[in-house]
């Protein structure tokens, strides 16, 4: 076999691709084909962002927990807090 004629066999393929983007229907498909790629793409993207969102959570999370306990401060006094009034600072009108 003469090895031009399989180069020959795939310019004619490519000429026959752009010469049918003439058509109607390939432009269709191929608008379609560009929607739905960009579409997919769009979909992963979203997906990889919550992926990393959910592990830089979790990331942080821990790392918040990391950090040396606090020892809640527990006041002394009575049980029933009570206000103290001064009855010469209030005024009635």
């Amino acid at each position: 076999m003469n090895p031009l004629r399989k180069v020959r066999g795939v310019s004619q393929f490519s000429a026959l691709l752009l010469v049918s983007l003439y058509s109607y229907r390939m432009r269709e498909l191929l608008v379609c084909w560009l929607f739905f790629s960009a579409l997919f793409a769009a979909l992963a993207f979203l997906v990889l962002i919550g992926a990393l969102a959910c592990y830089a959570g979790k990331y942080a999370i821990r790392w918040v927990n990391a950090t040396a306990p606090v020892a809640p401060v527990v006041g002394l006094g009575p049980d029933e807090p009570y206000l103290k009034t001064d009855p010469d600072s209030i005024t009635l009108k």
